[in-house]
């Protein structure tokens, strides 16, 4: 149980720990993989920032697609690539 094993390990972790936004990121994958798909989109409604997130790193925008078929928030969005015209 995959999913039970990273929700274990994630509990583990200092409160601290847990309140910096790569591992709010890591709870929003936890929680979907656990099938909660609107609390996991609810980490990203209540907002983290991921400080060392390299610039044109999509995993943030991957995750979103999982979660939501609405554009990734601004606030978000670092990734590299031209608007697309429409």
């Amino acid at each position: 149980d995959r999913p039970g094993a990273a929700r274990a390990a994630y509990g583990r972790l200092h409160p601290a720990t847990r309140d910096r936004g790569r591992f709010r990121l890591l709870e929003a994958h936890v929680l979907l993989a656990e099938g909660e798909r609107e609390a996991a989109a609810a980490v990203f409604t209540d907002g983290f920032e991921v400080a060392d997130l390299r610039e044109g790193d999509e995993v943030l925008s991957e995750t979103w697609s999982r979660l939501s078929d609405e554009p990734l928030p601004a606030a978000y969005d670092f990734r590299m690539r031209p608007e697309a015209n429409g």
